[in-house]
Protein backbone atom coordinates (compact mmCIF):
# COMPACT_ATOMS: atom_id res chain seq x y z
CA UNK A 1 0.00 0.00 0.00
CA UNK A 2 1.30 3.46 -0.87
CA UNK A 3 2.06 6.06 1.75
CA UNK A 4 -0.98 8.22 2.50
CA UNK A 5 -1.03 11.71 1.09
CA UNK A 6 -1.01 14.52 3.65
CA UNK A 7 -4.76 14.97 3.20
CA UNK A 8 -5.42 11.29 3.98
CA UNK A 9 -3.28 11.31 7.11
CA UNK A 10 -5.23 11.21 10.38
CA UNK A 11 -2.77 13.64 11.96
CA UNK A 12 -3.28 16.41 9.39
CA UNK A 13 -6.03 18.94 9.94
CA UNK A 14 -8.01 20.21 12.87
CA UNK A 15 -10.71 19.16 15.31
CA UNK A 16 -13.40 21.38 16.77
CA UNK A 17 -14.64 20.90 20.32
CA UNK A 18 -17.70 18.82 19.34
CA UNK A 19 -15.47 16.31 17.55
CA UNK A 20 -13.08 16.09 20.49
CA UNK A 21 -15.76 15.47 23.11
CA UNK A 22 -17.28 12.76 20.91
CA UNK A 23 -13.87 11.14 20.51
CA UNK A 24 -13.19 11.21 24.25
CA UNK A 25 -16.72 10.65 25.51
CA UNK A 26 -16.69 13.66 27.83
CA UNK A 27 -18.72 16.84 28.21
CA UNK A 28 -17.82 20.24 26.78
CA UNK A 29 -17.44 21.66 30.27
CA UNK A 30 -14.94 18.93 31.17
CA UNK A 31 -12.92 19.58 27.99
CA UNK A 32 -12.81 23.33 28.57
CA UNK A 33 -11.83 22.76 32.23
CA UNK A 34 -8.93 20.52 31.13
CA UNK A 35 -7.80 23.14 28.61
CA UNK A 36 -8.06 25.90 31.23
CA UNK A 37 -6.05 23.86 33.75
CA UNK A 38 -3.37 22.96 31.19
CA UNK A 39 -4.21 19.24 31.23
CA UNK A 40 -5.31 19.30 27.58
CA UNK A 41 -3.70 21.09 24.65
CA UNK A 42 -4.50 24.75 24.10
CA UNK A 43 -6.55 25.43 21.00
CA UNK A 44 -6.08 27.97 18.23
CA UNK A 45 -8.67 30.75 17.91
CA UNK A 46 -9.85 31.21 14.34
CA UNK A 47 -12.70 33.58 15.16
CA UNK A 48 -14.58 34.83 18.20
CA UNK A 49 -16.54 31.59 18.66
CA UNK A 50 -14.31 29.20 16.72
CA UNK A 51 -11.45 27.31 18.37
CA UNK A 52 -9.65 24.40 16.72
CA UNK A 53 -7.00 21.92 17.83
CA UNK A 54 -4.40 20.25 15.64
CA UNK A 55 -5.35 16.63 15.03
CA UNK A 56 -1.79 15.59 15.87
CA UNK A 57 -2.04 17.32 19.28
CA UNK A 58 -5.33 15.58 20.07
CA UNK A 59 -4.05 12.16 18.98
CA UNK A 60 -0.94 12.63 21.13
CA UNK A 61 -3.17 13.66 24.05
CA UNK A 62 -5.32 10.54 23.59
CA UNK A 63 -2.24 8.31 23.49
CA UNK A 64 -1.03 9.83 26.77
CA UNK A 65 -4.03 8.24 28.49
CA UNK A 66 -3.29 4.54 28.96
CA UNK A 67 -5.79 2.08 27.46
CA UNK A 68 -8.30 0.78 29.98
CA UNK A 69 -8.04 3.86 32.17
CA UNK A 70 -10.59 6.61 32.43
CA UNK A 71 -10.27 9.59 30.10
CA UNK A 72 -8.87 11.64 32.97
CA UNK A 73 -5.70 13.15 31.51
CA UNK A 74 -2.32 12.81 33.14
CA UNK A 75 -1.26 15.63 35.43
CA UNK A 76 0.16 18.61 33.60
CA UNK A 77 3.91 18.96 33.90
Amino acid sequence: MANPTPIESASVGFYRVDQIIELLGISKSTWWLWVQNGKAPKGHKLARNVTVWKRSDIHAFCESVAPGESTTPPEAA
